[in-house]
């Protein structure tokens, strides 16, 4: 079956479905029957982080990265550090470890966090949080702002030499020191997106991950994405990236479903893909990128937006916004 009949079948078949609002909460609670499985399931296991010396650094008491696909770290720092940080490898369309799902840092485990940047190489951060939000504490500031002083952070240095600022987000130019090291990070940092909600529009989720992949087009190495626990907005992006690469590459597969995309990637964290909302945010964006190469693919647009908007990265001729903001 060609790319365009699939893709033309499945919005077909989303179109039926929005019609039966029950049908999206049936979906997102078999999603979240199939997860409760996992709590006993020994295929799934989460004994590092309960081990006394490494539960207190986890964020919140019930998102547990999974023994099988959690990070570990090797790279030694201090007498004090051990191999364990709340993150967790999601496979994407290519390899096993194209994102690092993660929560947002504590104060005690900043050098965790920055560790496991320089260990996996990341050159690209993407927060989906605030700092403060409802009046507490989401996660810890573990980036310099531009102009103000180096943030340090164990070892590490950290200083922001350039931003861009876009409709919700922005995008920094972090330098990082380590010993006599110094690397480039560029962290795309989404302000608009309420906590266990979602944002009134997808436009601008999807800008930004494009904007990602202008920056960086394959999957090694990893993305590192995190919001606050690291599952429900981390998911999201998760998700509609990795939808998003099927898409580019055309090959949508004739049994596509976001349903099954999320629910394998819930056997990598725990919970990506927190509430409902979330979960037809999703399908929305899917459904928009779909509309949009149903377009492109029958000629019946041509407008300048579509050419752009859905285009794949050419890597000889990136954004030059973020030329700008990656040299100098």
């Amino acid at each position: 079956m060609e790319q365009r009949e699939i893709i033309q079948r499945y919005i077909d078949g989303f179109e039926r479905k929005k019609t039966k609002s029950e049908e999206f909460a049936n979906d997102f609670m078999n999603l979240k029957r199939q997860s409760a499985k996992y709590k006993t399931d020994q295929n799934y296991t989460t004994w590092a982080a309960e081990k006394p010396e490494n539960f207190k650094k986890n964020r919140y008491k019930d998102i547990f990265p999974f023994d099988h696909s959690r990070v570990e770290l090797s790279l030694i720092t201090s007498d004090e550090d051990t191999d364990y940080i709340n993150a967790s490898f999601i496979k994407g369309v290519y390899g096993p470890r194209a994102y690092i799902a993660t929560q947002g840092p504590l104060p005690s485990t900043l050098v965790e966090f920055w560790r496991m940047i320089w260990e996996y190489n990341i050159g690209i951060i993407v927060m989906a949080c605030m700092e403060f939000e409802m009046g507490k504490k989401k996660c810890e500031r573990y980036w310099a702002e531009v102009g103000c002083e180096v943030l340090q952070c164990g070892p590490f240095s950290i200083t922001c030499t350039k931003e861009e600022k876009k409709t919700d987000y922005v995008i920094r130019l972090l330098a990082i020191t380590y010993g006599n090291e110094i690397r480039i990070v560029h962290q795309v940092h989404y302000k608009n997106w309420p906590d266990h909600d979602v944002p009134s529009s997808v436009n601008n989720i999807l800008q930004m991950i494009q904007d990602i992949r202008l920056l960086q087009r394959d999957d090694n190495p990893p993305i590192c994405v995190h919001c606050s626990a690291g599952c429900g907005r981390t998911g999201v992006i998760c998700a509609i990236d990795y939808i998003w690469r099927l898409l580019k590459d055309e090959i949508i597969p004739v049994n596509f479903s976001v349903y099954s995309i999320i629910q394998e990637m819930r056997t990598q964290r725990s919970s990506l893909v927190q509430t409902k909302e979330q979960y037809e945010l999703v399908y929305n964006a899917v459904i928009y990128l779909f509309k949009k190469e149903l377009e492109k693919i029958n000629g019946t647009t041509n407008t300048e937006e579509n050419a752009t908007f859905m285009r794949t990265p050419d890597p000889q001729e990136p954004n030059r916004d973020l030329i700008n903001l990656s040299s100098g």
